[in-house]
């Protein structure tokens, strides 16, 4: 009987604390499936294309304008890039290794799909985009991107995160 209520009083102090824990504030494209477990990133490339390599050099670049520091080797961040086919996609980013807790992510894998042609800057701004969901970004619309100028927009191909996307790495990490 004493042993019950002593489980009611701990899940109730539990379930306590964890409602009067401040949440963070997101700046309005956290995307909610690739946190990183935390801001050193180690990037490797697996038999990529020169356009491949190319892609993913353009993204740790633009990664490392954020709060992230990147490095080569590793496995924060593994990059790959193959015909996937008509699959709808140019690019596409998960996680395949959650910590333990499922909170972030300790493993994330980045496909750049070499399907469809793409010009060497369509190849830059898809480095940006999807090394962007390594950040935690999520995809950019035209009512929050006016000035058509985060490569997190979808079919437009800019080439550049804008300083509201490093602002949402900054407090999304």
């Amino acid at each position: 009987m004493h042993t019950s209520r002593r489980i009611m009083a701990v899940l109730a102090a539990s379930a306590a604390f964890v409602l009067s824990a401040p949440f963070t504030a997101y700046a309005g494209h956290d995307d909610d499936g690739t946190d990183p477990d935390n801001r050193n990133q180690a990037v490797k490339g697996n038999d990529l294309t020169a356009n491949g390599t190319k892609a993913m050099n353009y993204g740790k670049s633009q990664l490392e304008r954020s709060v992230i520091t990147t490095s080569w080797g590793g496995g924060d961040i593994m990059v790959y890039d193959k015909d996937y086919g008509d699959v709808g996609w140019h690019g596409n980013t998960d996680c395949v290794d959650w910590n333990v807790l499922w909170t972030s992510c300790d493993v994330i894998r980045v496909r750049f799909n070499t399907y469809q042609y793409k010009t060497a800057s369509q190849w830059r701004s898809l480095g940006c985009h999807e090394f962007g969901h390594t950040g935690d970004l999520g995809h950019r619309s035209k009512s929050n991107d006016t000035d058509n100028n985060s490569c997190m927009r979808e079919e437009i191909w800019p080439q550049n995160f804008d300083q509201h996307d490093l602002n949402a790495i900054k407090a999304g990490t």
